[in-house]
């Protein structure tokens, strides 16, 4: 029988609820997939688990095993070779068994979200030919170790980085060349950004640096320098600061991640004297800003806690505050105030900010923010030909969200070197 969606089978048939004995091979496994399963199985329920690390495994899965499960849930790590299937088998009462076979990992995507497929065994002797199958793996791989999980977890943050980037060049790339996009199509007669700003970074001119592709930069970064002067009264108004010298980003290569050019931005957000109580060589980009942000298809208004390895003191700030019931409940509140078409991205995961309903889940969300290697944002995002972004009309949109923004700015920052 072929299953779509692995989840459903596994709850409306009462598997988990049954379950003596789980047997699960896969190529990743998530914080919300493992506790998918292990929170519907009985407390007394065995669970044996073998894995490869060349998925996204999340390593506070292998943690919280090892220090709390290790009486009735075995990892092990097979490093053979390239390990990616899945496979879960479930003992039930009665002798009877029922196992699949399919695509999805051990992940909420794989086994509800993503378009994965399955196919069920119930037949005796296909059950006990897959667990043959899996025993040959388990007893081959590398039973998980405190030494493993601890090197595993200086390692995974890089994987995740590539894995975020991968993400989302596919995601620009999908929205460039399919879903009915096409340049021609959209009147840039009243938009205020024209089609060759985006196209001046697009993946394909990321890092070029003739003179013809420096020139068109130049031309993008010169628009958002005019529109950084007619906002100045609505900055100035929401008691926002913009850094002189710097209130538009480098277009230089050099001062690009792996020199490549994907966005310019104008930031606002603290005054220079309360960035030097912080530090004299402080600078607005490493804070929490509100931005405009211009990207290959679309124009960005984003309070932006910070790019991996900035805004360490407003992102500690945050987490430790949301530790605190009525912080977390102001905090969803205020996002409730923004409206349609709003995202927030931690650690390279986006959810709109309207499928939040209660603080704890948005506080669990949240935590996996980890300043030394992803971005934090609460974002929207204007694509061309958008009205809202039209030469008579953009600055208008901009300070409408700004002064959404603001309140959030003002709950998110850190605020222990504000002039009393």
């Amino acid at each position: 029988m072929i299953i779509k969606k692995l989840a459903v089978p596994l709850v409306n048939d009462k598997i988990l609820q049954q379950a003596e004995h789980v047997y699960i091979a896969t190529a990743a496994i998530s914080d919300a997939g493992f506790d998918f399963i292990r929170t519907r199985i009985p407390t007394k329920t065995k669970m044996d688990i073998v894995t490869g690390l060349d998925g996204l495994t999340s390593p506070g899965v292998l943690k919280r095993i090892w220090k709390h499960y290790q009486d009735r849930i075995t990892v092990r790590i097979y490093t053979r070779n390239t390990f990616h299937a899945n496979v879960y088998i479930f003992e039930q009462p009665f002798r009877k068994s029922v196992g699949f076979t399919g695509s999805g990992a051990l992940t909420l995507e794989g086994l509800k979200d993503h378009e994965e497929v399955f196919n069920k065994v119930t037949d005796a002797k296909d059950i006990e030919a897959l667990l043959s199958w899996y025993t040959t793996y388990y007893e081959f791989a590398e039973p998980l170790t405190e030494e493993m999980i601890r090197e595993y977890d200086l390692l995974y943050p890089v994987m995740k980085q590539r894995d975020i980037i991968s993400r989302q060049e596919k995601k620009l790339f999908i929205d460039l060349t399919t879903r009915g996009f096409n340049w021609d199509s959209i009147k840039f007669k009243t938009q205020f950004f024209k089609k060759e700003d985006y196209q001046a970074l697009s993946p394909a001119n990321a890092s070029i640096d003739t003179a013809e592709i420096h020139t068109a930069r130049e031309a993008a970064r010169a628009k958002l320098k005019s529109l950084h002067e007619q906002l100045l009264p609505a900055v100035t108004r929401l008691k926002l600061h913009a850094d002189a010298h710097t209130v538009v980003s480098s277009i230089a290569l050099q001062d690009q991640p792996e020199r490549r050019l994907k966005t310019i931005s104008v930031s606002y957000g603290r005054s220079e004297g309360t960035l030097k109580r912080y530090d004299a060589a402080a600078s607005p980009d490493n804070f929490l800003t509100l931005q405009v942000i211009l990207q290959p298809r679309a124009v960005g208004v984003w309070l932006s806690m910070g790019k991996p390895h900035g805004s360490k003191e407003d992102r500690i700030y945050f987490r430790q505050r949301m530790q605190e019931e009525v912080y977390r409940k102001t905090f969803l509140s205020l996002l409730a105030t923004l409206g349609s078409g709003y995202f927030i991205e931690v650690a390279g995961e986006q959810r709109a900010v309207e499928s939040f309903q209660q603080p704890d889940i948005l506080w669990e969300f949240t935590q996996a923010d980890d300043w030394m290697h992803y971005r934090f944002i609460i974002a929207k995002n204007y694509i061309p030909g958008d009205p809202a972004i039209g030469n008579d009309t953009i600055v208008q949109t901009i300070e409408q969200e700004f002064t959404k923004l603001v309140p959030l700015y003002q709950h998110m920052k850190d605020t222990s070197r504000d002039q009393s």
